[in-house]
């Protein structure tokens, strides 16, 4: 019974996560023009409409679309499972939710591919060069978060009454 409820509660986590990065994308698309942008922070934060057909920093992009889009789906899939598998895998709730975090922000880029061939990027913060969207947010804390949680996992416990030496 523990169990099922906590499988409902990562599933409602997904749902509202690529529910938000997909509602956040239509939002975008109907208030601005591609390529267009709107300062909503002075200097600090705009909303720019981009269409992304690659990757994270448009990696692939130069990609013929016939291999392109089943590439990257197929490439998204794998990472999909691969995240379930460790959700599935571990007792940690804060993995799982990591985990989840990144499937959904997987999920809401690998839709808004099939929908419209290129996933729709919108934030921009000017120290960072790069356009992204709430998906990309997701998979980016989501992974990172999960690697913490990993490593610190693994981290060799230190033998019982050692102390730290200063250096």
């Amino acid at each position: 019974m523990k169990k099922t409820v906590a499988n409902r509660w990562i599933a409602i986590l997904i749902v509202a996560v690529v529910s938000g990065d997909w509602l956040s994308k239509l939002w975008i698309t109907n208030r601005l023009e591609l390529d267009h942008s709107m300062e909503v922070v002075e200097g600090w934060f705009y909303f720019v409409h981009r269409q992304n057909p690659g990757v994270a920093f448009s990696m692939f992009s130069q990609l013929s679309d016939a291999w392109r889009s089943p590439l990257l789906s197929l490439l998204t899939l794998v990472g999909i499972f691969a995240f379930a598998r460790i959700v599935a895998s571990t007792t940690d709730h804060i993995s799982q939710v990591a985990g989840a975090i990144v499937i959904a922000g997987a999920v809401g880029n690998l839709g808004d591919r099939i929908v419209s061939g290129a996933v729709t990027d919108f934030l921009l913060i000017p120290f960072f060069p790069y356009v992204f969207n709430v998906a990309d947010v997701a998979i980016t804390l989501g992974a990172i978060v999960l690697a913490f949680r990993l490593r610190s996992e693994t981290d060799p416990a230190p033998p019982a009454g050692a102390t730290s030496a200063a250096v």
